[in-house]
Protein backbone atom coordinates (compact mmCIF):
# COMPACT_ATOMS: atom_id res chain seq x y z
CA UNK A 1 0.00 0.00 0.00
CA UNK A 2 1.29 3.03 -1.10
CA UNK A 3 -0.40 6.69 0.79
CA UNK A 4 1.15 9.91 -0.29
CA UNK A 5 -0.02 12.98 1.82
CA UNK A 6 -0.06 16.74 0.81
CA UNK A 7 1.03 18.42 3.37
CA UNK A 8 -2.24 19.88 4.89
CA UNK A 9 -3.04 16.42 4.43
CA UNK A 10 -0.19 15.66 6.93
CA UNK A 11 -1.18 18.50 9.29
CA UNK A 12 -4.66 17.39 9.51
CA UNK A 13 -4.36 13.64 10.27
CA UNK A 14 -1.71 14.98 12.71
CA UNK A 15 -4.12 17.45 14.52
CA UNK A 16 -7.05 14.03 14.20
CA UNK A 17 -4.75 11.75 15.68
CA UNK A 18 -3.68 13.98 18.58
CA UNK A 19 -7.07 16.20 19.55
CA UNK A 20 -10.20 13.82 18.45
CA UNK A 21 -12.46 12.73 21.15
CA UNK A 22 -12.63 9.43 20.55
CA UNK A 23 -9.29 6.78 20.95
CA UNK A 24 -10.96 4.76 17.84
CA UNK A 25 -10.42 7.56 15.34
CA UNK A 26 -7.16 9.23 17.16
CA UNK A 27 -5.64 5.49 16.46
CA UNK A 28 -7.11 5.62 12.37
CA UNK A 29 -5.51 9.05 12.43
CA UNK A 30 -2.06 7.97 13.68
CA UNK A 31 -2.14 4.46 11.74
CA UNK A 32 -2.88 5.93 8.75
CA UNK A 33 0.42 8.44 9.29
CA UNK A 34 2.56 5.74 9.72
CA UNK A 35 1.64 4.23 6.48
CA UNK A 36 2.29 7.43 4.75
CA UNK A 37 5.94 6.82 6.16
CA UNK A 38 6.05 3.37 4.56
CA UNK A 39 5.86 1.44 7.60
CA UNK A 40 3.24 -2.27 6.48
CA UNK A 41 -0.13 -2.59 7.90
CA UNK A 42 1.45 -5.35 10.27
CA UNK A 43 4.55 -2.91 12.25
CA UNK A 44 1.21 -0.26 12.30
CA UNK A 45 -0.34 -3.36 13.95
CA UNK A 46 2.56 -4.07 16.43
CA UNK A 47 3.16 -0.41 17.08
CA UNK A 48 -0.77 0.56 18.28
CA UNK A 49 -1.92 -2.55 19.43
CA UNK A 50 -5.09 -3.00 16.09
CA UNK A 51 -5.59 -5.78 13.27
CA UNK A 52 -3.52 -5.24 10.83
CA UNK A 53 -6.48 -5.57 8.08
CA UNK A 54 -7.81 -2.96 10.00
CA UNK A 55 -5.72 -0.76 8.89
CA UNK A 56 -6.52 -1.96 4.74
CA UNK A 57 -10.22 -0.83 5.54
CA UNK A 58 -8.39 2.40 6.84
CA UNK A 59 -6.60 3.38 4.10
CA UNK A 60 -9.60 2.60 1.39
CA UNK A 61 -11.88 4.67 3.84
CA UNK A 62 -9.27 7.62 3.01
CA UNK A 63 -9.27 6.89 -0.44
CA UNK A 64 -12.75 6.51 -1.06
CA UNK A 65 -14.22 9.42 0.99
CA UNK A 66 -11.03 11.46 2.79
CA UNK A 67 -11.28 12.39 6.67
CA UNK A 68 -15.22 11.39 6.43
CA UNK A 69 -14.12 8.15 6.18
CA UNK A 70 -12.60 7.94 8.75
CA UNK A 71 -14.43 9.77 10.80
CA UNK A 72 -17.95 7.21 10.08
CA UNK A 73 -16.59 4.34 11.10
CA UNK A 74 -17.07 5.32 14.94
CA UNK A 75 -20.34 2.98 16.29
CA UNK A 76 -18.48 3.12 19.82
CA UNK A 77 -20.85 4.11 23.17
CA UNK A 78 -23.65 2.75 24.52
CA UNK A 79 -27.06 3.59 23.73
CA UNK A 80 -29.66 6.08 25.64
CA UNK A 81 -31.65 4.76 28.18
CA UNK A 82 -34.21 7.03 27.52
CA UNK A 83 -36.39 6.64 24.37
CA UNK A 84 -36.55 9.80 22.42
CA UNK A 85 -40.42 9.89 23.60
CA UNK A 86 -39.33 10.74 27.09
CA UNK A 87 -36.76 12.65 26.33
CA UNK A 88 -39.29 14.95 24.78
CA UNK A 89 -42.21 14.61 27.13
CA UNK A 90 -39.13 15.41 30.37
CA UNK A 91 -37.48 18.41 28.32
CA UNK A 92 -41.49 19.70 28.05
CA UNK A 93 -42.22 19.02 31.58
CA UNK A 94 -39.03 20.81 32.49
CA UNK A 95 -40.02 24.23 30.66
CA UNK A 96 -43.71 24.31 31.19
CA UNK A 97 -43.37 23.80 35.26
CA UNK A 98 -40.64 24.65 37.71
CA UNK A 99 -40.11 21.05 39.56
CA UNK A 100 -37.62 19.22 40.87
CA UNK A 101 -35.65 16.55 39.43
CA UNK A 102 -38.04 14.28 41.22
CA UNK A 103 -41.47 15.61 40.15
CA UNK A 104 -40.17 15.60 36.50
CA UNK A 105 -39.30 11.85 36.58
CA UNK A 106 -42.50 11.07 38.16
CA UNK A 107 -44.17 12.91 35.06
CA UNK A 108 -42.51 11.22 32.47
CA UNK A 109 -43.04 8.04 34.98
CA UNK A 110 -46.97 8.74 34.35
CA UNK A 111 -46.65 8.78 30.90
CA UNK A 112 -44.46 6.35 29.66
CA UNK A 113 -44.28 4.18 33.12
CA UNK A 114 -41.28 3.38 34.97
CA UNK A 115 -37.98 5.37 34.48
CA UNK A 116 -34.91 3.03 33.50
CA UNK A 117 -32.17 5.21 34.38
CA UNK A 118 -31.46 7.22 37.64
CA UNK A 119 -31.86 10.70 38.40
CA UNK A 120 -28.57 11.71 37.65
CA UNK A 121 -29.10 9.88 33.78
CA UNK A 122 -31.93 11.91 33.88
CA UNK A 123 -29.85 15.43 35.07
CA UNK A 124 -27.61 14.41 32.27
CA UNK A 125 -29.99 13.62 29.13
CA UNK A 126 -31.80 16.92 30.49
CA UNK A 127 -28.55 18.65 29.86
CA UNK A 128 -27.45 17.17 26.54
CA UNK A 129 -30.85 18.84 25.44
CA UNK A 130 -29.52 22.26 26.72
CA UNK A 131 -31.32 22.34 29.76
CA UNK A 132 -30.27 23.46 33.03
CA UNK A 133 -31.95 22.50 36.39
CA UNK A 134 -31.83 24.81 39.02
CA UNK A 135 -33.35 24.74 42.11
CA UNK A 136 -36.97 25.87 42.49
CA UNK A 137 -36.97 28.12 45.63
CA UNK A 138 -40.21 29.35 47.37
CA UNK A 139 -41.51 32.56 46.19
CA UNK A 140 -42.48 34.05 49.26
CA UNK A 141 -40.00 34.67 51.87
CA UNK A 142 -40.60 35.68 55.88
CA UNK A 143 -38.89 38.87 55.32
CA UNK A 144 -41.50 39.76 52.28
CA UNK A 145 -44.11 39.56 54.12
Amino acid sequence: MNLTLTEPERITLQQLSLNHPQRDIRTKGYGLLLLARKFTPQQIAAEIGYSWRGTYDWFHAWEQSGIIGLLGGHQGGRYPVMSPEMIVIAVEVATTESLSLARIAQRVEEIHGPLPCSLSTLTKTLKKQGMTYKRARYSLKKRDS
